[in-house]
């Protein structure tokens, strides 16, 4: 949606099929950069003020001593980014792509897509069932790679890790501090969403399946690990999970398509950084489009190329986050804490590494 919206901008037709888009029923929060949410503002597709909560601060600690955060003043930046449940965004976004007469939107499920050299063949079902097909000059896969499941990684990881996710209320009020902690059970991610928590806890698949099954037993090690020091939590809703893999396409460009966002590369919630990925993937793509009203190969692969270095350090940044900083040796927990005490007082450094995540490389 944001896409089109960036492509309309440039009096280009664009046509969007998709499965559909009510999402009422998805309570997904999601987590967004601010210069991410400025392109959803400038889109004129950010939901209003009172559905969204601003992250002020990152407070990373770890089982051991040290402890460091990254705020929003040291940064001279009104906020770090905000949280914004997914549907209200949805809505948004669609809202403003329905005010567009260059866009159409088709409700269909797209079940396969023909690559040729100077065209595509979308093949999908509408919303009475039938089989349909069209055409295009050029096709944006933005479906978040389920229908290139087979196309060739350059990167496939199983973290053989579930990803859940909790509703919670603590007693202390959140104060817009979102918290990243590790070397527990698995990393903890706490973001604040108006009065509470959504918690992202990554968990080797067999404790992530037995937690599943017994809430209760999950919030009391969740109390013991983390959210003691924060009053105790309560489970407000039932919890989701999701599997985690890391994977990253060999080439964004397939013949007369390009690939974006979870299409393109899945990494690790660790830090909140996939959807912000695909973010920059949409408006670097729509500056390399906007000069040119025939879509060639070397625009393609002009793009292909300049995501390269700011995927490639998030999937590093990531990587590194998810497997060594859960390492449980003595020897690494000391390591883990002075790297964690030098960040705190290396804020050259720190603010480098902040911005690197809020506008990409």
């Amino acid at each position: 949606l944001a896409m089109a919206l960036e492509l309309s901008k440039q009096n280009k037709s664009v046509t969007i099929i998709d499965l559909g888009l009510n999402k009422k029923n998805d309570g997904r929060i999601l987590a967004l950069s601010y210069a991410s949410t400025n392109i959803f503002k400038k889109l004129n597709a950010w939901p209003l003020e009172n559905n969204t909560t601003s992250i002020h601060t990152v407070r990373i600690s770890h089982k051991g001593l040290g402890v460091t955060e990254i705020e929003h003043s040291k940064l001279k930046l009104p906020t770090l980014g905000y949280t914004v449940k997914y549907s209200d965004l949805c809505l948004s976004l669609e809202t403003e792509v329905s005010q567009q007469p260059n866009i159409e939107l088709i409700i269909g499920n797209v079940t396969n897509v023909i690559n040729l050299d100077n065209y595509s063949v979308i093949y999908f079902n509408d919303c009475q069932g039938n089989e349909k097909l069209i055409t295009a000059d050029f096709v944006i896969m933005a479906e978040g790679g389920k229908l290139l499941s087979k196309i060739q990684k350059e990167i496939d990881y199983n973290y053989e890790q579930q990803a859940i996710i909790l509703r919670i209320k603590v007693k202390e009020k959140h104060n817009n501090i979102a918290h990243e902690y590790f070397g527990g059970s698995g990393p903890l991610v706490l973001l604040p969403y108006k009065d509470e928590y959504v918690v992202v806890w990554s968990l080797k698949n067999e404790l992530a399946n037995r937690y599943l099954t017994n809430p209760l037993e999950m919030i009391e090690k969740l109390n013991l690990e983390y959210t003691n020091r924060l009053g105790g939590a309560t489970l407000l809703a039932e919890p989701v999970s999701f599997p985690l893999k890391l994977a990253k396409v060999k080439s964004r460009k397939l013949k007369s398509s390009v690939i974006i966002g979870n299409s393109a590369q899945t990494v690790h919630p660790v830090s909140a950084q996939g959807l912000n990925l695909g973010i920059r993937d949409v408006l670097t793509l729509s500056k390399c489009l906007e000069t040119s009203e025939h879509i060639s190969d070397n625009i393609i692969l002009n793009y292909d190329r300049l995501r390269e270095k700011d995927v490639k350090s998030v999937i590093n940044f990531t990587h590194f986050l998810a497997t060594q900083l859960e390492r449980d040796s003595k020897l690494f927990k000391h390591l883990r804490g002075l790297g964690l005490i030098t960040l705190s007082n290396l804020p050259i450094m720190q603010n480098y590494i902040a911005r690197s995540l809020i506008f990409g490389i």
